[in-house]
Order: C-alpha cells, then structure tokens, then sequence
C-alpha cells in the first residue's frame, strides 16, 4: 500500500516537471516566434522606406513613375505644383539668421527659365505683401528674436531694380539699427501656421515701385526675406498678397514606398519639396546699386 503510494507520488512529480519544462519550452517557442515577427516587420518597413527614398531620388532628377526594384520592393510617386494660383505661402523650411526666403512672382517654364508667355505672373495694383515670421509666440524683447530685410527685384522699362526695407520686433535694437516696426501676429494665419510677427508692405508708397510696374505681368520679379539675429534659432517666414495670385514655387513630390510589389505588405510614404533655383543668400551682399539698375 506504502509502495503504490510513493508511486504515484512519483509519476505526479513527473507529471509536473513535465509540464514545467512543456510550459518553458513553449514559451520560448513563442518568444522565438513573435522575435521573427517582429525581424520581418522591420525589414519590410526597412525595405519600404527604401523604395520611398529612391522614388524621391529618381523624382529630383526628373522621372516620376511607379517602378519595382531589385531589392523586391516597389514606389510610386505623385508630383503636383507647390502653391500655384494661390494667395499666400508658408515657406516650407525655418531659418536662421543669415538665410533667406525666395517668393517668386513670375513662372518657370519647363526648363526652368522665368517665363510669363502662357504662364501665370502676379500682377495688380495696388499690392500689398504681407510678411509673416517667427514661431507663434516669440517674445519681442529676446536678443534672439528675429528681424528681417525684405529684397523685392522687379523690372522698369527693361531694366531691373531692386527695393529694400528692413523690420523689427525688437524696440531696443530698432533704437540702433533704424529697422521699421512691425504689427503683432498674423491675422489670418497662413496655410493654417501662426506666426509671432507681421509687416504689410505697400510696394508703390512704401517701396517706391510705381503702379506701371506692379500691373505689367512680369514686373515683379521676386521677394528675398531675410532673417537675422537667430543664429542659434531658426523660424518659419509665409507671405500674402492682396492683387492676383502667386505662381508655382516649386514641386511638392510625394513618394510611397511599398516592401513587396506583389503583396505590398509594408508602406513608407515621404514628402520632399523641391523648390527652383535661386542663388544662395551669401550673393545678395554682392549686389549694388548707384543709380538703380542693379550690376555686380
């Protein structure tokens, strides 16, 4: 009786231990399996980015289409018009002091020269350009807070000009440097962006660009908005018109990569903006102008 007792004491214990060591060895098989899971779903969405990435790339240089890889992934890329017939543009990067923001007022043909043959220019008078900056909520008094030179470049009778006016927030440095004052905010935002300062510029009275130039299709050139003395800060600029509307600033190329092209497990989508060429910021202090023409 004491015998068969010890017994089955014994075939429990094994019972048990077994079902510990099924209990672990499931469990590790389950780790094991969801570790592979997870490795494959990196890699896909790995692989995904990857075929986004090169549809930027092959976007840039011109070619926009749908196309496989030899990785096994694939992308698809969407090119549309950045602002284009629109009234106000929220620059699509913040700056820092020193940097500048280019709004052009005349249109690039395929190839890229500005052209107003068949193409869309802003023209109207009167025009007023609204310059908005600053992050929402920048103190004006902070040594930081920025102040800008707004360059417009415009043609009059064939030859081109430049007009200059500089801003500041800041009610200390304006005492030394002579800068303009601002308002505060800008109502209504811009592209939904709010932004701490704002300047409505009349081009004619404020300017001096003559009421001829402002309706000829043409005649504006462009707007350079420069930022100084966030050096270690950099902050949004959007601007508004209040005759016509802006042309294309540039392409807004939209890429979605994909980890397989057959079963397109995994997505990656990437936006890049590509805006047209324009000399860099450094080549405004090599422009001057005696008698208004500008020369080098």
């Amino acid at each position: 009786m004491v015998i068969n007792k010890q017994s089955g004491q014994a075939v429990l214990i094994i019972l048990l231990v077994m079902a510990v060591i099924l209990t672990i060895a499931l469990s590790v098989v389950s780790r094991s399996v969801t570790d592979i899971s997870i490795s494959r779903k990196e890699e896909e969405a790995a692989r995904a980015f990857s075929a986004a990435e090169a549809g930027i790339e092959r976007a840039l240089k011109g070619i926009v289409a749908s196309d496989s890889l030899s990785s096994g992934g694939s992308f698809s890329v969407i090119s549309s018009q950045l602002v284009a017939g629109g009234t106000e543009y929220a620059y699509p990067a913040t700056i820092v002091s020193g940097e500048s923001a280019t709004v052009w007022f005349v249109s690039h043909d395929a190839s890229g020269n500005l052209s107003c043959s068949g193409l869309a220019c802003t023209n109207g008078s009167p025009q007023t350009l609204t310059v908005c900056w600053g992050a929402s909520g920048t103190d004006a008094s902070r040594a930081d807070t920025p102040a800008i030179e707004v360059s417009v470049i415009f043609v009059d009778s064939g030859n081109y000009k430049i007009a200059r006016k500089a801003y500041d927030p800041n009610a200390t440095r304006r005492a030394n440097n002579s800068f303009d004052t601002v308002m505060g905010g800008c109502t209504p935002n811009i592209e939904g962006q709010n932004f701490a300062f704002s300047k409505a510029i009349n081009l004619e009275t404020d300017m001096n660009i003559s009421s001829t130039v402002l309706g000829n299709a043409g005649g504006l050139q462009l707007a350079r908005i420069k930022l100084f003395y966030n050096t270690g800060t950099a902050h949004p600029v959007g601007v508004k018109i209040s005759s016509g509307t802006l042309p294309s600033q540039g392409q807004v190329i939209e890429s979605t990569g994909w980890s397989s092209a057959d079963t397109k497990d995994s997505t990656r989508k990437i936006e890049a903006n590509q805006l047209y060429s324009d000399l860099p910021s450094v080549f405004d202090f090599g422009l001057f102008s005696g008698s208004g023409n500008l020369v080098k």
